[in-house]
């Protein structure tokens, strides 16, 4: 089935429900909007009558506009009855066309009885949100510190990974676990005996070091022996005298596999050292400390889940006194609303006739369940995985492509699940494939490079569809795709060995030598939406791209900015790092912290320490002692 076919399609069966795939520039959009307006145009449904769900706020501000533009489209070339497109425009502004997130919060203030909800709730800013978050965390932290429960008092003998906390780990998990706190069943815990683990694994480790001794002392084999001998003594020597500390020995048997050297090079031995049964032996307390390792995790994990619950319960009672919700609470309320409440639900599957989903990808669990239950065809199935829905209700468009992000719990297993489950239904899937964006070169490059790997051997992995050009191949001019060589591939030694620091470092400057070339001497041009005619390439038709901002400390961009500055070309930097490390972007966000919060009294002082005010450390203290606190809406009473 050609593109043409698929989109005529869009446009005239509505009693079908349509899965759209497609890439981006492929307008599925665009079609989209366009059955919207032919649904309206045949007087099927009115604009109040429908849901349109989008990702973002800025999207659903777009979904608008290009609906109204259609509309008047229509508006100019229709030839039968306009009524139904004049009455729809008025309705634009109040259409429910937006993000699931304001979706759920109307529902709830529409029923904000039935979902036991203060109808004047509010939805906290993510500033908001993050400082009821972290003032219910530090609390139950500092308690924990004091009182520590068995599992806390475990994972803070961990060794934590390079350049973090075991109190930003410990924050990063209670994060997690609220924002998946829709699935609030107790996790499983298997049996494990972790004194007898320990114990065995200790006894075993003594067992194998001791054939350091037999060793070639040079041997890379023997110097790993060392190793296990070293850790074996140190037990022995913080065991004297002392009952043996299982929290410590199962956090340092957890950390020796990754600070031990396991290498099995060498083949210099003594007398009686048989290399390959000492080799099975060691390998095999190898796989038994990885294996104890695992088990421990599984284990303190779920003693974790229990202690953070406390803290989770606490941040619940925040919410509720600030009378505040955050992104989560809407779609947890607005799921049980739909689901619990069977005369609200069926209300709503009366009331909307037609519900639309653009980047469809992107949905997660809670989303999912509420679009299929207001798109089911009874009041009666309360389990989204079981509903039938209305035929043609639904129409999702998405990139399975794209799920690979996991913006907000997305998951492409999820998407192939509801897609699976909608066509069982008797919805279809279709393909759009003809790209309206990139030209034919970079199109036939992607599909070379993609078409073989990604094949869906499960339901992890999308599939990939190749994807077609509507523009045609330029039989002269500029090349459409460049590969840049590597400037200066070598070491600086000037040995001739290729590295890839050297390679990574040469980047910057070879791009910008280029981008330099392109703009002042290389005479192509280029063709814009708003001009049939071309352009000369100016500095705004090139975009630098880069697969991460920041390796380890290094903000990846700035070689790149610098090389651009060193070179007089224009630039705008998006999404960099570097951006609020500079000293007048902090000052100002300590202002508005400060302006927003002024119980916080570190943004205060740094505002008024900092470049904005710049009083003096002296000046501070004595207002302090004087007045008692720094607050910015009280310093004219002194």
């Amino acid at each position: 089935m050609n593109d043409a076919t698929i989109r005529q399609r869009i446009l005239t069966e509505f009693d079908k429900t349509f899965v759209v795939e497609a890439a981006a520039g492929t307008g599925k959009t665009t079609s989209l909007v366009r059955r919207i307006v032919a649904l309206l145009e045949r007087g099927i449904t009115t604009l109040d009558r429908m849901i349109a769900v989008t990702f973002t706020e800025s999207a659903a501000g777009e979904l608008k506009l290009r609906l109204r533009g259609e509309i008047e489209i229509r508006l100019l070339e229709a030839t039968s009855s306009k009524v139904p497109l004049l009455a729809a425009l008025p309705q634009l502004e109040e259409a429910r066309i937006g993000t699931i997130h304001s979706l759920c919060s109307d529902l709830l203030r529409e029923h904000p009885v039935e979902a036991v909800l203060d109808p004047r709730f509010e939805v906290a800013a993510d500033g908001a949100q993050q400082r009821l978050f972290t003032q219910a965390f530090e609390r139950w932290f500092a308690g924990e510190l004091e009182h520590p429960s068995p599992g806390i008092r475990r994972y803070l003998r961990r060794v934590q990974p390079r350049n973090m906390t075991t109190r930003r780990q410990l924050l990063r998990a209670a994060a997690t676990l609220a924002e998946w706190r829709d699935f609030g069943a107790a996790w499983r815990q298997d049996p494990f005996d972790r004194a007898a683990r320990v114990d065995g694994l200790v006894d075993e480790a003594r067992a194998v070091g001791a054939f350091a001794a037999l060793g070639y002392p040079g041997d890379y084999l023997t110097r790993s022996l060392q190793d296990i001998e070293r850790f074996c003594h140190d037990v022995d020597r913080k065991e004297l005298g002392r009952a043996r500390d299982y929290d410590g020995l199962e956090a340092d048997l957890a950390h020796l596999l990754s600070r031990m050297w396991w290498n099995n090079g060498g083949w210099k031995t003594r007398h009686g050292f048989d290399r390959t049964a000492v080799l099975r032996q060691r390998d095999k307390l190898k796989e038994n400390l990885a294996a104890f390792g695992r088990d421990a995790d599984a284990h303190l994990a779920v003693e974790l889940q229990r202690d953070l619950q406390k803290m989770l319960f606490d941040y619940e009672n925040l919410k509720e006194k600030a009378g505040v919700v955050d992104f989560q609470d809407l779609l947890i309320r607005a799921r049980d609303l739909v689901r619990d409440e069977a005369k609200v639900r069926g209300r709503l599957q009366e009331r909307y006739t037609h519900l639309f989903v653009d980047e469809f990808q992107d949905t997660d669990p809670l989303q999912a369940e509420v679009l299929l239950l207001l798109s089911a065809s009874t009041a009666e199935e309360t389990d989204w995985r079981k509903v039938r829905t209305v035929p043609g209700k639904l129409f999702l468009v998405g990139d399975p492509k794209q799920s690979i992000y996991r913006f907000r719990r997305a998951d492409v297993t999820l998407y192939e699940s509801i897609k699976q489950q909608l066509l069982a239904d008797g919805a279809e899937a279709l393909h759009l494939q003809v790209s309206f964006r990139a030209v034919p070169e970079l199109q036939e490059v992607v599909n070379a490079a993609f078409g073989e790997r990604m094949e869906a051997q499960s339901a992890a992995q999308a599939r990939y569809v190749p994807m077609f050009s509507h523009r045609t191949q330029a039989d002269e001019g500029p090349p459409r795709i460049v590969a840049l060589p590597v400037p200066r591939p070598y070491r600086e030694d000037g040995k001739q060995i290729i590295t890839h620091k050297a390679m990574e470092a040469s980047y910057p400057d070879g791009v910008a030598a280029f981008i330099e070339w392109l703009l002042t001497r290389s005479g192509w041009t280029v063709t814009e939406r708003d001009h049939p005619e071309p352009v000369p390439v100016k500095a705004r038709h090139v975009c630098l791209l880069f697969k991460r901002f920041r390796q380890l400390q290094d903000d990846l961009t700035q070689p790149y900015v610098q090389a651009l500055e060193a070179r007089q070309i224009g630039h705008i930097l998006v999404g960099g790092t570097s951006f609020h490390l500079r000293e007048e972007v902090g000052a100002i966000r300590n202002a508005l912290a400060a302006v927003e919060w002024p119980d916080d009294e570190l943004s205060v002082f740094a505002t008024l320490r900092g470049p904005l005010f710049g009083i003096l450390d002296s000046d501070l203290l004595a207002w302090k002692e004087q007045n008692g606190a720094l607050h910015p809406y009280r310093l004219g009473e002194a």
